[in-house]
């Protein structure tokens, strides 16, 4: 009869549904050698950062909460004897991945983000379901792919901060490591978009310790999430594309089905970098161009102004128009402040945890360069992704000194190799675990297919 609905009409496939089928499909797809390769080496310097930060003062309240909240699980906290349930070992192991702001970096067309804020999660559910490495790195693929895919399709003036994607990651790989079948694995992921948002407010202005914990809580709540799902819990059928959906609101009305069509040829993790100083990736770049200009310079407290040029990207945008750059007043802000961070370079030569420690931000030298530092957006750095930058000195008499970085250091561009990532696990871990412990962990990451993942994390525990 005309224009009447067949009962029996199959409704459209939701996204939920065509994401989870997609996450099954590339989850067993073949791993290529360059992706596996660059796994390895995330794998590991995610490890040198959570062991380095197990002293950092946010960190040890984290820990503190960890252990409050009971002991007996299967899944240890990085770097220690306690062990937890998969939510918690989620966030403190997030927590200590992320805090020094150490950790990689994937700097995309829109947003940057450190993916590797998730690897916390998929090492507690790969322990508690005793998995191989090889599925470890199976699911660090997949985790990878879905963040920086999504990324690319967020909005850098979004009023939500890019931790807000990780919800949708860590449901996914969770999921797929506890082997969720696809109908649960879609209520794990529909919940997921509907709880994990995070405003943007963490990232601007005084940023206090809640920017260092943000994707911690995103972790542990996707994983939760994960875990209702596996038991029963359903989730909106429409939780991505609905008008009141993940779409609609967090990635501002875009068509998600964009995801599935991403034409790049090679896998998303080789396009990250690994950072080598602990701040915020944008800094990267000019930190080691000012350690060269203060060779150049020779007193670098002798010039009468200094031009700070950064590509146009959305991190160079938000923190150029952020006031409290030029006077940070918390480690948070310290660690975000280009100004900052480029006076101690000169000053000092180097960025360490020292200095922020002993709130070196306070003191006379660095107010005073600070004063006479600016900075701003030249479209001409490219490619942006790259995270190009300049620092031009003006000398008394009116020479000027200037030096360059292409791309900023860590980058795919100038990428740290496996050697450089086991030295800075050598120095990172020195002090959490003996020099036989730091060769058994590297040469287990060097081979992890080969390895189940209680082991590595039993390598990890302190034998003191």
């Amino acid at each position: 009869m005309g224009g009447t609905v067949q009962e029996n009409a199959t409704p459209p496939v939701s996204m939920v549904a065509r994401f989870a089928d997609w996450i099954g499909a590339f989850a067993r797809s073949p791993v290529p050698d360059a992706t596996a390769e660059r796994a390895r080496a995330i794998l590991l310097d995610s490890l040198a950062c959570a062991l380095y930060a197990g002293k950092d003062e946010k960190a040890q309240s984290a820990l503190r909460t960890a252990r409050s909240l009971g002991d007996g699980g299967d899944c240890t906290v990085i770097g220690t004897r306690h062990r937890t349930s998969l939510p918690v070992a989620a966030f403190a192991n997030g927590v200590l991945i992320r805090t020094l702001d150490l950790n990689d970096t994937y700097a995309g067309p829109r947003q940057v983000g450190h993916p590797s804020d998730n690897i916390s999660a998929a090492l507690a559910a790969a322990e508690m379901a005793d998995l191989s490495g090889a599925d470890l790195i199976r699911a660090i693929r997949l985790g990878y792919e879905i963040y920086c895919r999504i990324l690319d399709m967020g909005d850098p003036e979004s009023p939500w901060d890019h931790v807000t994607v990780s919800g949708l990651v860590t449901a996914a790989m969770v999921g797929w490591l506890l082997r969720l079948p696809p109908d649960r694995l879609g209520h794990a992921i529909s919940l997921a978009a509907m709880h994990c948002a995070t405003l943007g407010e963490v990232r601007v202005g005084h940023v206090s310790g809640a920017k260092s914990i943000a994707n911690a809580v995103v972790t542990q709540t996707a994983s939760l999430l994960t875990l209702l799902a596996a038991n029963g819990m359903t989730g909106p059928r429409h939780g991505i594309e609905g008008v009141r959906g993940y779409a609609a609101l967090i990635l501002d009305g875009i068509d998600f089905s964009g995801f599935f069509a991403s034409s790049q040829s090679t896998d998303r993790i080789v396009s990250v970098g690994l950072k080598q100083y602990p701040c915020f990736a944008l800094a990267q770049g000019p930190i080691s161009a000012a350690i060269e200009l203060r060779r150049l310079l020779g007193t670098p407290t002798a010039i009468e102004r200094l031009e700070i040029s950064l590509a146009n990207t959305g991190p160079a945008r938000l923190r150029l128009k952020d006031s409290h750059g030029r006077a940070p007043d918390s480690r948070e802000a310290a660690d975000h402040s280009i100004y900052f961070l480029v006076a101690i370079a000169l000053l000092d030569g180097r960025v360490g945890l020292d200095q922020f420690r002993s709130e070196r931000w306070r003191e006379d030298d660095v107010r005073a360069l600070i004063a006479r530092m600016e900075a701003h957006i030249d479209p001409d750095l490219q490619p942006a992704t790259s995270l190009p930058c300049r620092l031009r000195a003006l000398r008394p008499g009116g020479e000027q000194i200037v030096v360059e970085r292409p791309a900023s250091p860590g980058s795919p561009a100038m990428p740290l190799t496996w050697d450089g990532v086991r030295e800075k696990f050598r120095l990172c871990a020195s002090g959490v675990l003996d020099p036989d412990a730091q060769l058994r962990v590297i040469d287990q990451i060097g081979e992890i297919e080969s390895h189940s993942v209680r082991s590595l994390m039993h390598c990890l525990v302190p034998q003191q």
